[in-house]
């Protein structure tokens, strides 16, 4: 498999799981889908960092 696609299916991942634990752990506060969005939106900035600092061309 090509690394960026690679890459970008491992970034969605990354995102979808910190959707599925942000939704637990806010569902603790009684903010479940504004802790899902919070944590796939920092994973997601996580994920974009680590992709333009490791560029291979």
């Amino acid at each position: 498999m090509n690394m960026k696609k690679f890459r970008t299916v491992m970034s969605i991942i990354v995102m979808i799981l910190a959707g599925i634990i942000g939704l637990f752990v806010g569902a603790f506060i009684n903010e479940g889908i504004g802790c899902a969005i919070l944590f796939s939106m920092i994973a997601g900035i996580a994920c974009i960092i680590y992709t333009l600092d490791n560029r291979e061309e």
